[in-house]
């Protein structure tokens, strides 16, 4: 629950700038380094293959406390040595609270701070909507909302790393994957397919002792280690005389033969366990060693003022690095007993000082883990609720924090506030999982919080929807209808014509997506039968166009045709420019069968209204059906120009990896390969990213196969 990462400024730094080497295992005094000289030796050789423009991916494995930080500093010591860019970050453990992309963010911070380097990610920002929500000073170019695939920032990314690896090789570091949000995942996954050119090197940790058998990462990690630049490194402990080595090194002097045996059986030669029963006392051979690793690292604690106890309680309940002045404000302390209790903890090696941040963190998560389960539950939630009404003070801070810290001291109300806050920081990131896991939370704490519309802001129906929302573009269309219709049910319950309305039009839609023609008919024509005809609406512009366009997929043209015709009717009566393009172009769906020409005319009119109206999405719909009925009509020139132009459209506007920008780019390739201009084809393709990690990746270069296999 603390979070590990690098502070800004830290990577010309000729030691760790966590202090004295926070979170190592196997701490020694110095520069001395016990043992790994195998590992170290061969991740000195993926650097090599890296620094010659052939990517790599490691993956360190290890059970708590066996060195996987120490020996990704050392790494990163030797990097920097070489001359190498070393960006490195950490995820933290909040439970089943996620923030987007954390580690990323921790390692990309310092090159929002460099005024050479953040002109990498103002560049990537421009076509990269969210990229620019991640790290502060970048400017936030593109529309953030919408139907955008995620891969925009996972691309975005990857060009950031593989531009800055131009001018040096660069060695990304994220550490404590089995805390990763599903955002991090998907980057992490993308990446180790993605990554085919650059002087990039990606290293990341995990506990192995942490997955069990459903751990989201599991599935992931069996699908990493079957690619060819991917390579797995366990570390296992220590060997009777590296112990040996790290315990003299430790204590300054060598120990007695029957202190190191009996230390590396109760250790199993684990160097932080070893450490910490040293310090505990086990090299006194009269005492008895703690049973425990929880009671070994309590031992060390317990051992210490109660000023010192004190800082440490509240320091574990913060969960990420604690600032000094939120520490001290949660405290509640006389300056001079926080002082006197910092130095102290700091002193015995529990915490370390991160000056460039002005914050403290535990120089290992087993002890924080020991030191929080230590605690009461009143003492547990007494400090979260603190935290959380100093983070709700804060305009700045992470609402899924807050929202950890509302849910951990029971308050239902805030931690609903706080869940929608940071569905909407997750949604402005394209992380969709993430957003859905909030709204979920959102959703489930609905009914047990008084007036809750009114602590959310939002109401039932709405919070429904946007989860509907999250769940389909995460991919998930069965589980967007599923909230979709309990979004119908509420408004049903509700009273409220308009908005059950909206819910069934949102129904239907994910019906469709889900391969329920029928069912997502019959939502339609429900959601026409709640809204009157008269006056005119822009809801009921939308509901009879998208009945319409049901009425189209289901091959029932006629029907559709009068459907658009009233469509067009509530459009131009409600004064909507935008409704009524859509509408222009569900007539052209139908006329396109028939009278292309006619289809071609409507569409033509859809893009103008649409580019009137500022609408970006409609006008790329336009023009990808304009050039659809040219293509079909065997008029391969104007096609190919229509696709042409939608997707440098697309790709200007930062819609892209939008689902007309993918059409665009599928159909760009399918038309140039007709054409035999298979040259474009290639160069097309080459702007894909290669073993695409998403569906949205994986329709485009599915339709440049032709040229590959020719």
């Amino acid at each position: 629950m603390r979070e590990r990462g690098l502070p800004a400024g830290s990577r010309n730094a000729g030691v760790s700038p966590r202090g004295i080497l926070a979170g190592m295992a196997g701490e020694v005094p110095g520069s001395a380094f016990i043992g790994r000289a195998a590992e170290l030796s061969r991740l000195d050789g993926v650097l090599g293959q890296a620094e010659r423009g052939s990517p790599r991916v490691v993956l360190v494995a290890g059970d708590a406390g066996v060195g996987k930080t120490r020996l990704l500093l050392a790494l990163a010591d030797r990097a920097r040595r070489r001359g190498m860019r070393v960006l490195m970050g950490a995820c933290v453990e909040l439970g089943d609270i996620g923030l987007p992309y954390l580690p990323v963010v921790d390692a990309l911070r310092e090159l929002a701070d460099d005024p050479e380097e953040s002109s990498l990610l103002a560049g990537a920002a421009t076509t990269a909507p969210g990229l620019g929500r991640l790290l502060p000073g970048i400017e936030r170019a593109g529309p953030t909302g919408g139907d955008v695939d995620q891969l925009q920032v996972l691309d975005a990314v990857r060009a950031v790393l593989v531009g800055l690896s131009e001018r040096s090789p660069v060695l990304l570091v994220l550490e404590d994957l089995h805390w990763a949000d599903r955002a991090t995942r998907d980057l992490v996954a993308f990446l180790a397919r993605t990554l085919r050119s650059g002087r990039v090197t990606l290293v990341v940790s995990y506990r192995s002792d942490d997955l069990h058998r459903r751990h989201p990462l599991r599935p992931l990690l069996a699908e990493l280690v079957r690619l060819p630049t991917v390579e797995r490194l366990e570390l296992a402990p220590f060997t009777r005389t590296e112990l040996a080595e790290q315990l003299e090194a430790i204590a300054g002097a060598p120990l007695r033969a029957e202190q190191v045996a009996g230390i590396y059986d109760r250790s199993e030669g684990n160097p932080f366990y070893a450490e910490q029963l040293l310090a505990a006392g086990a090299d006194d051979t009269g005492s008895e060693l703690p049973a425990t690793l929880a009671e070994v690292l309590l031992a060390r604690v317990q051992g210490l003022s109660e000023p010192a106890r004190h800082v440490l309680a509240v320091a574990a309940v913060a969960g990420r690095r604690v600032p000094h002045q939120l520490l001290a404000e949660v405290a509640g302390e006389p300056e001079a007993d926080l002082e006197r209790g910092l130095h102290e903890a700091v002193g015995a090696g529990v915490l370390t000082s991160e000056a460039a941040t002005g914050s403290y963190a535990f120089r290992h998560a087993l002890l924080q883990e020991a030191v929080y389960g230590d605690l009461l539950p009143g003492e547990q939630a007494r400090l979260h609720a603190a935290y959380a009404h100093r983070l709700a003070e804060d305009p700045g801070g992470a609402a899924a924090e807050l929202a950890h810290h509302c849910l951990a001291s029971h308050d239902v109300a805030g931690a609903l506030a706080a869940s929608v806050r940071a569905a909407e920081e997750a949604e402005a990131v394209l992380a969709p999982a993430e957003a859905l896991s909030h709204l979920s939370n959102a959703l489930r704490l609905w009914e047990v919080v008084p007036e809750p519309a009114a602590v959310a802001g939002v109401g039932r129906v709405e919070l429904a929807l946007r989860a509907a929302r999250a769940a389909s573009t995460a991919g998930d269309h069965q589980r967007a209808a599923g909230l979709a219709q309990d979004a119908v049910g509420s408004a049903e319950a509700g009273g409220d014509p308009a908005q059950a309305a909206r819910a069934y039009e949102r129904l239907g839609l994910y019906l469709f997506d889900d391969g329920r023609i029928e069912e997502a008919l019959e939502a339609r024509a429900r959601a026409v039968g709640l809204v009157p005809d008269r006056p005119p609406s822009r809801l009921r512009a939308r509901v009879t166009a998208a009945i319409a366009q049901a009425l189209v997929n289901a091959r029932r043209r006629e029907d559709a045709r009068r459907w658009c015709e009233e469509a067009l009717e509530a459009a131009r009566g409600a004064g909507s420019a935008a409704d009524e393009a859509d509408v222009l172009i569900s007539m052209g769906m139908v006329e396109q069968y028939t009278d292309p020409a006619r289809a071609r005319s409507l569409f033509a009119a859809a893009r103008a209204q649409a580019a009137g109206a500022g609408d970006l999405e409609i006008e790329l719909r336009a023009l990808y059906d304009d050039a659809e009925v040219g293509k079909e009509m065997g008029d391969l020139v104007s096609a190919g120009a229509g696709f042409d132009d939608g997707a440098e459209l697309a790709r200007r506007s930062g819609l892209g990896w939008s689902r007309f920008g993918i059409y665009m780019r599928r159909e760009q390739l399918a038309v140039h390969y007709l054409t035999g201009d298979w040259d474009e084809c290639e160069r097309l393709l080459a702007t894909v990213p290669e073993l695409a990690t998403t569906l949205a990746a994986a329709q485009v270069v599915a339709q440049g196969l032709g040229v590959l296999v020719a």
